[in-house]
């Protein structure tokens, strides 16, 4: 296989998918089925098509009802494949087995805030500013709470800018750290001791003063976060869609494949206004997840492919850790940080869902490798599938560079892909790692370790016999 998986990615135009605004779906679907028609009517050029007397039909009306169904079939949803990658041409069989699972479709919503229905219980004003609560706990005798201190509107500075303090207002603030979340966000945590247990629903309030500046307060309820977090869970959060508008943007799913483990789309973000047009090089960050399942992994970094008048296309995903995907999960697709024209703090959107219709066949996930670490982390389960790996353990971190990944094939080859001194563009072997994702959680030296990282050729999974991971064997079954 000569082709990295770059080369097709960047060359989706010559594979039938033009980069350009996407203008409206009744046409793009209608143009479609015209040249779909077209083209069998050509091949069945001295073919006589028949219709049974009782059943004529006009061809327009016929043409006009496929197109009703498939607009509206669903209520929202309506899937047309549209064979989007064209991976069988780039790489043979293993293009066949890709592309027979890749998806894509053409039906539009309008992309909602993610913390729609809830935003009244855990946002308030306080003087200039904007306080979100991100988090409040009563425990062990502590109060802890996290929130996020935003300017309310041009002109006015960012919270660490602005010699202002936030306390609690009812109990002695112990500690109060401030974290700067981006250009004009900050998450202010803070701590108190509690002469007593509260219950649940107890009014917190909270103060912004300053040497020069009235005090400014805000009140949240203790469980409300939580409170919010479910009623957006038992919400209708379903949206079939694959395209989805904002005040700027367009967002638009132009296909998506998947492993029981992963999940691999290509997104277009068009420009819809001269602010948009401004600042489409500042890559969104993207949030996909099994909703169905409430599960993911190591979230691929928007990777930028191909880029148009007024519109980029990126690939984006996950890339799992367990065999959490089946046929008929919901895929959940979020815009975690983005700026829009006149706001002083980033937008967390909610996008849309895609019914998953196929997964890859063979990917392997597999525990209990064979061999002592070379490194401080043991590794203990490994996901692999034709287009990305993910494994995870337990240990400490080296700050040394990246663990060491080696395939094993059944032919006896050996390929490592990645090793200490990995980075990106560092492609020297076929299947070299495109992006990577390492890190953990927990305590420095005793953490929950992840790896995870894309293949730059996609990879016929039945030719392996082991991946290696710091000198740990995972044998891959036959």
């Amino acid at each position: 296989m000569e082709n990295r998986i770059s080369d097709l990615l960047d060359c989706l135009e010559d594979a039938g998918q033009d980069l350009e605004p996407r203008g409206g779906n009744a046409e793009r679907v209608q143009k479609r089925t015209l040249e779909k028609l077209n083209g069998r009517q050509a091949q069945r050029s001295e073919q006589t098509l028949y219709i049974p007397p009782r059943r004529r039909r006009p061809l327009a009306v016929l043409i006009a009802a496929a197109l009703a169904v498939m607009l509206l079939c669903g209520s929202a949803f309506a899937a047309w494949k549209l064979g989007a990658f064209r991976f069988a041409e780039k790489y043979g069989a293993v293009g066949e087995v890709l592309d027979s699972h890749a998806q894509s479709y053409e039906t539009e919503n309008e992309a909602i805030p993610v913390d729609f229905g809830s935003a009244r219980w855990i946002t308030a004003e306080a003087g200039d500013y904007h306080l979100r609560l991100v988090s409040m706990t009563a425990k062990d005798g502590m109060l802890l709470a996290a929130l996020d201190v935003s300017p309310k509107r041009e002109g006015v500075p960012a919270f660490r800018d602005s010699k202002l303090s936030l306390s609690f207002t009812d109990y002695e603030t112990v500690a109060c750290t401030t974290r700067e979340s981006s250009d004009r966000v900050d998450r202010v945590e803070l701590s108190a001791v509690l002469p007593e247990p509260l219950a649940d629903g107890a009014e917190i309030g909270f103060s912004l003063s300053g040497p020069d500046a009235e005090p400014a307060c805000a009140t949240f309820r203790l469980g409300e976060v939580e409170k919010a977090r479910q009623e957006m869970a038992a919400s209708d959060r379903h949206h079939y869609a694959t395209t989805a508008r904002t005040k700027d943007y367009r967002f638009s799913l132009r296909t998506m494949t998947a492993s029981a483990s992963s999940v691999y789309a290509v997104m277009d973000v068009e420009a819809l206004t001269d602010y948009g047009r401004e600042h489409l090089d500042t890559a969104p960050v993207f949030a996909v997840y099994n909703f169905t399942h409430q599960s993911g992994g190591s979230e691929l970094d928007a990777r930028l492919l191909e880029e148009g008048e007024g519109v980029r296309r990126y690939l984006v995903g996950f890339l799992g850790e367990e065999e959490t995907n089946e046929a008929g999960d919901s895929i959940g697709f979020e815009i975690l940080q983005i700026y829009e024209d006149g706001d002083t703090a980033e937008h967390h959107y909610y996008l849309f869902d895609v019914k998953l219709e196929d997964l890859i066949p063979d990917a392997i996930t597999c525990g209990d490798p064979q061999g002592a670490p070379n490194g401080t982390i043991t590794w203990r389960t490994l996901s692999t599938d034709a287009l990305g790996l993910s494994v995870k353990g337990r240990g400490a971190l080296s700050d040394d560079g990246h663990p060491t990944v080696e395939l094993v094939f059944r032919d006896g080859r050996r390929e490592t892909v990645m090793d200490v001194s990995w980075h990106v563009g560092s492609a020297r072997s076929e299947h070299d790692a495109l992006i990577c994702h390492y890190g953990g959680s927990g305590e420095m030296y005793d953490c929950e370790a992840y790896l995870s990282l894309f293949f730059g050729t996609p990879l016929d999974v039945s030719e392996l016999s082991a991946v290696v991971v710091d000198g740990q064997s995972f044998t891959l079954r036959p």
